[in-house]
């Protein structure tokens, strides 16, 4: 079969310490095995991971099906652009070097075809409060990362995911669902190049926007709640989100 695919998921916060995580793991890896056989590229858009820290020589526990399966796609070819989220941004060179994955900080502009895609996480076009912007520039200090590497696996890994799943529980990037959709309304309303689609996460609830200069906006629902993704067929130059279906063996 032909790869000309490209696939875009958001915020499957897969985690360890996460109740039903195993079967959550499981129906992600399955969702990557059922886009391998078209697949051109993946954009996986932020907090694939509920927390994710690499240490120089420890590997998180967890993941392995689905780290696993995103290493036969790159193996296979398939282009893997992994976005940072505001749960997973603390990547220091495995991704990269054991999957195959480009990793991205923030948002970025790519054609694909005929169309042009701005994509990213979304937390960093969204406005945030005080206690958000104070966070990030703390979690992004690099002596802060290091004072946090010394601390032994079995602490810093559960301090890590009880920090995360606080934050997930109790979101801080806004005042409210509709002030986040009109700052990225704004945010694509300065946007200085033009784009056809702009794809975020981060919100975690379906968005689906035709902007006035016609540009469409699309939220991705978090996969972790809505099992949703996007794709574009490069042949028929079509964007659509679908609903992954769980097959029940």
């Amino acid at each position: 079969m032909k790869r000309g695919k490209h696939y875009f998921v958001a915020d499957a916060h897969l985690g360890p310490t996460l109740q039903d995580f195993r079967s959550r793991e499981k129906d992600f890896a399955d969702w990557l095995d059922s886009i391998a056989p078209d697949a051109a590229a993946l954009y996986l858009l932020g907090d694939i991971f509920d927390f994710w820290w690499e240490y120089k020589h420890v590997v998180p526990k967890g993941y392995v099906r689905v780290l696993g399966r995103l290493a036969q796609l790159a193996d296979a070819g398939v282009a893997i652009h992994f976005f940072k989220g505001n749960h997973d941004q603390w990547t220091f060179g495995y991704l990269e070097k054991e999957i195959g994955m480009q990793v991205h900080d923030r948002p970025f502009v790519v054609q694909i075809g005929n169309a042009r895609f701005c994509m990213g996480h979304g937390d960093k076009t969204v406005s945030a409060g005080a206690g958000h912007r104070l966070l990030s520039k703390m979690f992004s200090s690099r002596l802060l990362q290091r004072c946090f590497s010394m601390i032994h696996p079995r602490w810093g890994l559960g301090l890590g995911h009880a920090w995360s799943a606080r934050h997930r529980m109790s979101p801080t990037w806004t005042d409210s669902y509709e002030e986040a959709v009109a700052s990225l309304c704004r945010f694509a309303a300065a946007f200085p190049h033009p784009v056809d689609y702009l794809v975020f996460g981060h919100l975690h609830t379906p968005t689906d926007l035709t902007l006035p200069n016609q540009a469409r906006l699309l939220v991705l629902g978090a996969w972790r709640s809505y099992m949703q993704y996007a794709v574009f067929d490069v042949q028929d130059e079509a964007f659509s989100v679908h609903t992954h279906v769980i097959n029940i063996k």
